[in-house]
């Protein structure tokens, strides 16, 4: 095949001729005589040259005729025919487009001879017009069915294909175009879309077609063009309206509806209805009932689109329309529904829910979890109901005298949930969140684990300094000053990742629980299986949203209900149903004409009473409370005295002798509140016309002051119990440092009031409270002074906060270490006083004792002195051990033996320029002073002469000084009165 090919291959025979011809020349030249040294040269180099051709090309030759004998029937593909790739041979792949012939070049010649053609070299570099024909070639020999390909076959290779005649479909193949098919739209510049002085383009058919879009988003009409539509595509139509007494039918071709009537049971529904009536219950297992309660409505068809029931005491109703649309849309999965029925109806049956409403697709979205855990959780099955938080609600109502005797779960969150614009300018509002750290006393019942929610970090100091504080309860319990409790177990302090990144947002505690998912899931993890509530401080209705998170209820009232009834005008309200005795005053003014009008008339009814007090309704702690001394600055006082002397009583009080009296007192009135009316606050409002602002767009009260040079406020604090009970826990009487309407703390048990009057007045607002739905902690205050007419003592009623107070936590502290008694009944607060059980002690007593005897000998009254609001900046300076260390040389502390000493209150570790105090004692007075002269040493001890800090504890000192005074003065008085009475009966 090798010889056949060199025949038909004419380049070999060109190339074998070349090197002939080049070895003869070789031969001539080397015999050619020289006649010079310069031509001998010549020839030298020639000669040189030629061999070196000579050799190159006799390579190239034998690799070529290697390549064409033995691979000539293997064609190479190649894609890119411009690219000259080289073989590993070194032999071009690109040979010279006159290496092949083909017919299409001329329709007679098959080949030409080579001598009929110019001699060219077949290194020479190809053009690029042969490059493109060599690649039209390559396509040809490549395609079998090319007309062109039997010729061309044949003529390089001698190879004869035989003629197939097969007729090609002929497939007409459209010419694709490149470009944009869409026709160009009417676009504005931005640069003119906002120029109001732009003529507007004017909007084209084609435009417009594209629709009202289409033409906004690309500036053709204006962003804040009125649109009006010629056709509208929605067209407004009045709806009938039906009477109550007409019931609504639905038509079954308008909705796929269900009509009710007796539906097969399942088999395991069968089989547990065969088991009621054999053991002749109305009630079955799982809680169905063929027969519909009462309170359903029988006749009433509803969508399948809607995919609620109710289940009542427990029971479902296999024939109620709502649960037949449901069963009937539901049954491919019935099986699983029919179970999940099973734990809903056990779980309302065990905590005696009268009624519910289940949603349908709550449900059904639990169905996956129940299959792949098969159990559900409480919470599980109170995202199945319709307000959970009400279930929860009745659930604790419900269950309450048996949930405060087991064992359960407390979460106090002391959220400040005031408004927003009361809260943003209180100073320091994390602090004032985390000051009732008595909270965590609620571990003192056995039954009880705490959950804290804490606004600030503690470290470990702080930390440390509350285990040894609570673990004193064992030693107050038993005698024993050795012993000692570990709580770790019983007792968590849990701290929102929220606190860290709202800093300066004045957000209450409960918002920073809502926004804290690491803290939200710990807790979930404690109360996990576990009854557990809710104990919150000023409720807003963030605590809502993380009660619904936790899936516990609250023991408190809806928010809306403690914003209300918690104002200054609330109170009144519940104070007037109550029908207890409240200064005189009025409420809800919104208006500076309302106010004096309201305040003239007030004036002229009571013109013994010279100061008045405006308070906000949204305001505490007497920020938002103002006062005014009106008739000594009113010009025609004496004149309005006057008339009313001469009317007398009785006429005094027609309204027709007001008349002159009222017109004069107007017209003085704005004037002397604009110059004499003094704000409390006056940081806040450094004006009256400040304080009257905000007074109104809040809305306030005005009130009188007492008629009296001395008098005593009041603090109770109460429980309104799930089950309706009322339970006073709390009752003191207050003492002031910077202002006689800001209260600094208390003493405990109050002194000033009889307290079955005390008790029996804060019972009727309890009531009240209850008739309107509150729920929970509350607190209130009162005044109590001597009228100066009738010389009877006086009590009114002055604010309502449905809150957990500081005064109740520090109360709560109390119990704890000393394990005391308070009743508030009768006044007094309580310790057991224990005896020494040694051995000698009980041979030296004549008479043996009992059991009792030997463990307690008799109950030792207490009186304790507390406060929350302790403020001195020199505190920072100084760390706490330091502090308490300090307190320790001087005394200052509590003795386990006796139930009396000092106890403080660190809230945080930071800033430490605030902290609480509680002194213990066996007597008033002496509590007091006790109280007075720790303040005085850590006053000495934290600052020096030139650094004496800001700090209140030099105006309690002398209110405590007065309050000690007034106490001597009223012992002297008893026990004179006292002898007064022996001497009489001795008389007698």
């Amino acid at each position: 095949m090798a010889q056949g090919s060199e025949s038909f291959d004419p380049i070999g025979t060109i190339l074998l001729q070349i090197h002939e011809d080049l070895h003869q020349l070789k031969e001539k030249l080397t015999r050619y005589p020289t006649d010079g040294k310069i031509q001998a040269l010549d020839i030298q180099n020639l000669e040189a040259a030629i061999r070196r051709t000579e050799k190159g090309l006799k390579i190239h030759i034998d690799k070529y005729l290697d390549i064409v004998n033995q691979n000539m029937t293997v064609t190479p593909v190649v894609d890119n025919f411009d690219t000259p790739l080289i073989s590993k041979g070194l032999v071009p792949n690109v040979l010279d487009q006159k290496s092949f012939t083909f017919p299409m070049e001329s329709d007679g010649k098959l080949w030409q001879p080579h001598s009929q053609r110019p001699r060219r070299s077949p290194f020479a570099p190809v053009p690029p017009k042969s490059k493109r024909k060599i690649g039209l070639n390559m396509k040809i020999m490549k395609n079998p069915e090319n007309i062109y390909h039997r010729a061309a076959v044949n003529a390089n290779y001698g190879v004869s294909l035989p003629r197939i005649n097969k007729r090609k479909v002929c497939v007409n193949i459209q010419k694709l175009v490149k470009g944009s098919t869409v026709p160009n739209l009417t676009v504005l510049p931005s640069a003119h879309r906002n120029d109001p002085h732009f003529t507007p383009v004017p909007v084209l058919q084609k435009d417009a077609n594209k629709g009202i879009l289409s033409l906004l988003q690309r500036g053709l009409i204006p962003p804040t063009a009125r649109i009006t539509w010629q056709n509208p595509p929605f067209k407004h139509k009045a709806v009938p309206l039906h009477s109550f007494e007409e019931s609504h039918k639905v038509t079954t071709k308008a909705l796929p509806l269900v009509t009710p009537g007796k539906i097969s049971p399942t088999p395991q529904e069968d089989a547990l209805l065969k088991k009621q009536k054999l053991k002749g219950r109305s009630r079955s297992i799982t809680g169905y009932s063929d027969k519909a309660p009462k309170t359903a409505t029988s006749k009433i068809l509803k969508p399948v689109g809607d995919y609620d029931f109710n289940i009542c005491n427990g029971i479902i109703s296999l024939t109620a329309p709502d649960f037949v649309a449901f069963k009937e849309h539901f049954r491919l999965a019935w099986g699983s529904i029919f179970s999940v029925l099973e734990h809903i109806v056990k779980f309302l049956q065990d905590y005696a829910i009268p009624e519910v409403k289940v949603k349908g697709k709550n449900l059904i979205s639990l169905l996956p979890e129940f299959e792949l855990k098969n159990k559900l959780t409480r919470y599980d099955i109170l995202s199945m109901f319709e307000n959970p938080l009400h279930i929860q609600m009745l659930h604790l109502e419900a269950n309450w005298n048996l949930i405060k005797t087991s064992r359960r779960t407390i979460i106090h969150i002391p959220s400040l949930g005031y408004h927003e614009t009361v809260r943003e300018y209180i100073a320091d509002f994390a602090t004032l969140q985390n000051m009732q750290l008595g909270r965590l006393c609620d571990i003192q019942d056995a039954n009880v684990t705490v959950i804290y929610v804490s606004s600030h970090h503690m470290n470990e100091e702080l930390k440390l300094y509350y285990q040894k504080l609570l673990s004193l309860h064992a030693a107050a319990k038993s005698g024993n000053v050795n012993d000692r409790s570990d709580l770790k177990n019983r007792l968590k302090i849990i701290i929102p990742e929220a606190v860290d990144f709202f800093t300066k947002h004045h957000m209450c505690l409960a918002t920073h629980l809502m926004y804290s998912p690491k803290a939200i899931k710990r807790i979930k993890n404690l109360i996990q299986g576990k009854e557990a509530y809710i104990v919150g401080g000023f409720l807003h209705r963030d605590d809502l949203a993380v009660a619904d998170m936790l899936g516990v209820p609250i023991l408190g009232s809806e928010p809306e209900l403690v914003q209300l009834y918690s104002s200054k005008s609330g109170s009144k309200r519940i104070f007037d149903k109550a029908n207890v005795p409240t200064p005189p005053g009025a409420y809800d003014i919104y208006s500076s004409e309302q106010m004096i009008e309201q305040l003239t008339q007030l004036v002229t009814d009571h013109l013994q009473i010279q100061r008045w007090l405006f308070k906000m309704d949204l305001e505490f702690g007497g920020n938002g409370t103002a006062f005014c001394d009106i008739s000594s600055h009113l010009s025609c006082y004496k004149w309005v005295v006057k008339e009313s002397k001469r009317y007398g009583y009785e006429g005094w009080n027609k309204k027709w002798a007001h008349e002159p009296a009222l017109l004069k007192i107007s017209e003085e009135l704005a004037g002397v509140l604009a110059q004499h009316a003094q704000p409390v606050n006056g940081k806040r409002f450094p004006t009256w016309s400040k304080f009257l602002h905000t007074f109104l767009s809040q809305g306030g009260t005005i009130e009188a002051f007492p008629p009296a040079d001395s008098i005593t406020n009041l603090t109770v604090d109460m429980l309104i119990e799930p089950n309706g009970d009322i339970t006073v826990l709390s009752m003191g009487d207050q003492f002031h440092a910077e202002s006689p309407f800001i209260a600094t703390g208390t003493t405990v048990p109050q002194t000033s009031v009889d307290p079955k009057v005390l008790t029996s007045l804060c019972l009727q607002i309890g009531r009240a409270c209850k008739k309107r739905n509150v729920l929970g902690y509350l607190s209130m205050d009162l005044v109590t002074f001597i009228d100066p007419i009738t010389l009877e003592q006086r009590l009114w009623a002055t604010d309502l906060n449905i809150t957990y107070s500081d005064q109740l936590a520090l109360t709560q502290l109390t119990l704890y270490l000393t394990n005391g008694t308070l009743d508030c009944n009768l006044g007094t607060f309580n310790v057991p006083h224990f005896i020494p059980t040694d051995t000698e002690t009980n041979l030296k007593s004549d008479p043996p004792l009992s059991t009792i005897e030997k463990q307690l000998s008799s109950s030792t009254s207490r009186y304790a002195v507390m406060t929350t609001q302790l403020r001195h900046s020199n505190l920072s300076l100084v760390f706490y051990y330091v502090f308490l260390q300090m307190c320790k040389v001087h005394g200052i502390g509590y003795d386990l033996e006796d139930r009396k000493g000092t106890v403080f209150v660190l809230y945080e570790h930071v800033k430490r320029n605030k902290m609480g105090m509680l002194t213990i004692g066996v007597d008033l007075q002496g509590s007091l002073m006790t109280f007075a002269r720790n303040l005085f040493i850590i006053h000495q001890e934290i600052s020096v002469p030139n650094m004496q800090g800001e700090t209140n504890f030099k105006t309690i000192i002398n209110d405590v000084e007065t309050i000690i005074g007034v106490t001597e003065e009223n012992k002297i008085r008893f026990e004179e009165l006292k002898s007064k009475d022996v001497k009489k009966t001795c008389r007698t």
